[in-house]
């Protein structure tokens, strides 16, 4: 996705460099915006490990909002609780649940991580 990202920017680039194009130089085939509607998401030719990484990356961010959104109402509840014994248990339990939960996203992302390197598999989008 990145690379089709950069080939665009490169191509506008480009293209806004060389509105008095008098050299007849062309923009290389490769370089055109219709090519960039070709790939879909992980690339031209994803691979099993494209698609581990895409899923687990979604799953991290949507992970990562989930959290913010239980400590965000878990601090509300505690805070709306006027000293109630229960909601202010209730809002504790929230707000445990969600470091917890952010806890478990770091330890995905970190096996994700020892996984990819103990395999040595590049995961630099920039590099080709």
């Amino acid at each position: 996705m990145l690379k089709v990202l950069k080939d665009f920017l490169v191509s506008a680039v480009y293209a806004a460099n060389n509105t008095n194009n008098t050299n007849n130089t062309t923009v290389p085939s490769d370089w055109t915006n219709a090519n960039m509607f070709k790939s879909n998401i992980l690339g031209d030719d994803p691979t099993l490990v494209d698609t581990f990484i895409a899923i687990t990356n979604i799953l991290i961010v949507i992970g990562i909002g989930l959290v913010l959104v239980f400590l965000v109402l878990g601090f509300i509840r505690f805070i709306t609780s006027q000293g109630d014994k229960v909601a202010t248990e209730q809002a504790q339990k929230w707000v445990t649940y969600a470091i917890i939960g952010g806890v478990g996203l770091f330890l995905v992302y970190a096996v994700k991580s020892v996984l990819l390197n103990f395999l040595e598999i590049d995961t630099d989008p920039l590099e080709e």
